[in-house]
């Protein structure tokens, strides 16, 4: 009796392990392959916005990215912005990304140049003098 039972206790776990998960239909599969993509994105703009703050200065960030191909390796390419905490912000130039390493595109001297167009914007000084005033206790003033 207890023979047969063993037996058939094995019978069933053979039968258990060969059941298998049910398949994902193409549009399960679809999003979550979106999914993954999405996340996987984010992930490359958190590391870029990091490499630029530690690296380059806290007012850049990454606003933007695009995958491409460069002689057969999988690359990003980064939109760098320079953003103020007034929310005044431009675009600085491009980064590029490895999977391993960051690389500015855009040459420093276009940067610098570009950086101090941005600053001298007249509609981020009054956006700036709107900021502080607004954060000033009052009857300072």
């Amino acid at each position: 009796m207890q023979a047969q039972l063993l037996e058939s206790e094995s019978a069933m776990v053979k039968k258990l392990r060969r059941t298998r998960t049910p398949r994902l239909s193409s549009a399960a599969k679809e999003v979550l392959n979106a999914t993954k993509a999405v996340d996987r994105e984010e992930k490359i703009l958190r590391e870029a916005t990091k490499h630029l703050v530690y690296e380059h200065g806290m007012f850049l960030v990454a606003t933007g990215l695009r995958e491409t191909r460069v002689k057969g390796l999988r690359v990003w390419i980064i939109t760098v912005t320079l953003r103020y905490t007034t929310a005044h912000e431009g675009y600085i130039g491009d980064l590029l990304y490895d999977g391993e390493n960051f690389t500015f595109l855009t040459p420093t001297e276009v940067r610098k140049d570009r950086a101090r167009q941005i600053a001298a914007d007249p509609e981020r000084l009054r956006k700036g003098n709107e900021y502080g005033a607004s954060t000033r206790p009052q009857g300072e003033g």
